[in-house]
């Protein structure tokens, strides 16, 4: 090969790389960035103003907070069987599943938050029932878990 042609050659590829580094440059300043962080802030910050978990709930209840209604929405029959100490029972199958138009709910205060619990982590009644309560103004806070993992923990129940 010719030295003029190793040069061409050469001057070639160097131009292909230019431009493919240049592409590739120009490409990730319109990709969007792996996270909008600000949104992860005010996500985060948001759960932890409407969830608590288990542990949280018992150092309440410990700490004999006075600001706080635990309730539980599960049947009646299983809050018989079983609930949280100081938990008040607003069972969802006597509520039409908090999509009906009651607007008032037994034991629960305004100016309370109440920490709302059900079955277990998969179960969305807690959330069905703060939706509901939310939109009445009752200040609520779902007990993420519910009462599965309340006693995975071994905390106190009242039977």
């Amino acid at each position: 090969m010719k030295n003029s042609s190793k040069i061409a050659l050469i001057v070639g590829i160097s131009l292909l790389a230019t431009v493919i580094v240049k592409a590739d440059s120009q490409r990730s300043q319109t990709q969007s960035p792996l996270q909008n962080t600000k949104k992860a802030v005010e996500f985060f910050a948001a759960e932890l103003d409407f969830k608590t978990n288990p542990y949280g709930v018992n150092r309440m209840i410990e700490e004999k907070a006075n600001n706080i209604t635990i309730v539980d929405v599960r049947s009646a029959k299983d809050y018989a069987k079983g609930h949280i100490p100081g938990a008040i029972n607003v069972p969802y199958d006597q509520y039409n599943g908090f999509t009906g138009s009651e607007t008032e709910f037994p034991g629960l205060t305004k100016d309370k938050v109440n920490v709302i619990y059900c079955y277990e982590l998969l179960c969305n009644l807690a959330q069905k029932a703060a939706v509901k309560f939310a939109s009445l103004d009752y200040p609520v806070k779902e007990m993420a878990g519910g009462f599965a993992e309340w006693k995975t923990h071994k905390y106190p129940i009242v039977k």
